[in-house]
């Protein structure tokens, strides 16, 4: 199944993957693939770079996902665990038809902070 926001333009997306927004599609336990991925690194991975200098930065994603027409693959999605000093949390990255980064989200787990709290 499909989620309504992965067909939403893309500039939007990202910045609603950036900032956090909404619930990991995994909420409840954290897979125990995680790893600490530096922030130096991660930034690497931009839109625009190839399916190879994403697996040379992060190694072989954790999941994978392909959406299809028939016999073409149409995009695919991969995904990555991480953990830092804010908790653990998925790196997700969309690739368009010709392997190239369209979307890259760090996208917190359930139960992670959403920011800092208001002052009164």
């Amino acid at each position: 199944m499909q989620s309504k926001l992965c067909w939403a333009a893309p500039a939007l997306v990202l910045c609603i993957l950036l900032a956090g927004v909404g619930p990991a599609t995994d909420a409840g336990a954290a897979p125990s693939e995680t790893a600490d991925i530096a922030p130096q690194v991660l930034a690497k991975v931009v839109p625009g770079i190839s399916k190879a200098q994403v697996k040379s930065l992060l190694g072989d994603p954790w999941r994978t996902v392909q959406y299809n027409d028939l016999e073409e693959v149409e995009n695919e999605i991969w995904e990555y665990r991480g953990k830092d000093a804010h908790g653990t949390y998925r790196v997700h990255i969309e690739f368009d038809k010709h392997g190239t980064v369209v979307v890259v989200g760090k996208i917190p787990d359930a139960g992670a902070p959403k920011g800092t709290p208001a002052k009164s």
